[in-house]
Order: structure tokens, then C-alpha cells, then sequence
């Protein structure tokens, strides 16, 4: 039986891991980077290194597909789940493009309502690693097959582009390398 959204909603924030610790002054971590970047394969260490709930896009793009949605209400649901959590002081790690227009905007809105520190580091993985990626990857919910996960790269690649929007980033990572761990380390130094 398929869900409402209202289930899919609150089955997403059950999803979500809430560290024990909130941090003194709120923090915004914002990863910009293109599909298949590895924005998750930063996140997920850094929210567990720095106290931060990890709201993830993808995560819940995935409930909405299996239960018939189409992806129109991850703005929706993922913003109220962020303001959420926000409102009760946890520190928020965006595991999505910031990069996009209205979440950059979103974030610049919570960081004036709520204060805090926006974190803004680009994933900045070269495009050929990311598209053999994608040529490895079997068929799944996000896409049937790699050529079609290439085209979507491509598509959001023109597509900021055109926005060329600017961002000051704390740090640059690059997931293709085999030094990921120092990299968050190298961060979370020049972050403290």
C-alpha cells in the first residue's frame, strides 16, 4: 500500500540521525557540487564529526518514488523537515546541491532568521571519474541506465551555467582522490 506524504514525511524524519550534542552556535554545511560529485561521501562523515543532522535530497527522492510521487515535493517536505530541525537548535548538514538557486536562498534565509554560520565547500570531483562512475552503476531508482544519469549531469551542468552564481568556499574536495580522510580532517582543522 502506497503512503500519503504526510507518512512519507514523517518516515523521513525517522530516517534521519539526530546527534546526541547540539552545537553552541548553529552551523549550515552547504555542498555544491554536481550529481555524482560525492556530496554524500563528504556529508556523511562531516555530519558525524561535527554534531550535524544529515538531510539528504536523494533519501527522499527515493521514498517518493516507491510510493508513486514525483520528485515535485522534495522542495516541500525537505525544506519543512529543515526548518524543523533548525527551529530546535540542531545544526543542519545540506546533503543536496547548494549550488541550486533556491536552496542557497533557503539556507540564506534560515541563517538570517536562526543566525549561525553558513559553510559553503564546493565537491569539486573532475567529470570523467564521475562519468565512469555512472557507467558502473547498475540499473536503480535514480535511473535505468548510465547514459541517462550522464544526460542529467550534463543537463544541471548548463543549467548553472546559466546562473553562475557566485560562492566564497571554505574548502574544496575531490572524491576521486585516495585521501578523502585527510581532506575532511583538513577541513574540519581550518573549520575549528
Amino acid at each position: 500500500m502506497k503512503k500519503t506524504l504526510e507518512q512519507i514525511k514523517a518516515d523521513f524524519k525517522d530516517s534521519i540521525v539526530l546527534p546526541e550534542i547540539k552545537n553552541k552556535e548553529q552551523i549550515f554545511f552547504c555542498p555544491v557540487g554536481l550529481v555524482g560529485a560525492g556530496k554524500t561521501t563528504v556529508t556523511k562523515p562531516i555530519s558525524e564529526k561535527l554534531n550535524l543532522v544529515r538531510v539528504s535530497s536523494d533519501e527522499l527522492r527515493k521514498m517518493l518514488k516507491e510510493n508513486g510521487f514525483d520528485y515535485s515535493f522534495v522542495k516541500e517536505i525537505g525544506t519543512d523537515v529543515i526548518k524543523d530541525y533548525t527551529s530546535e537548535g540542531y545544526s543542519i548538514s545540506f546533503d543536496m546541491d547548494c549550488g541550486n538557486p533556491e536552496i542557497k536562498e533557503f539556507v540564506e534565509t534560515l541563517k538570517k532568521e536562526f543566525g549561525g554560520r553558513i559553510i559553503f565547500v564546493h565537491i569539486n570531483t573532475p567529470e570523467e571519474f564521475i562519468f565512469n562512475k555512472f557507467r558502473k552503476h547498475p540499473p536503480s531508482w535514480m535511473a535505468n541506465n548510465p547514459q541517462d544519469m550522464i544526460d542529467n549531469y550534463i543537463k544541471q551542468k548548463e543549467k548553472r551555467a546559466i546562473e553562475n552564481i557566485h560562492f566564497d568556499f571554505v574548502y574544496t574536495f575531490d572524491t576521486s582522490k585516495d585521501d578523502l580522510e585527510r581532506q575532511i580532517n583538513d577541513f574540519i582543522k581550518k573549520f575549528k
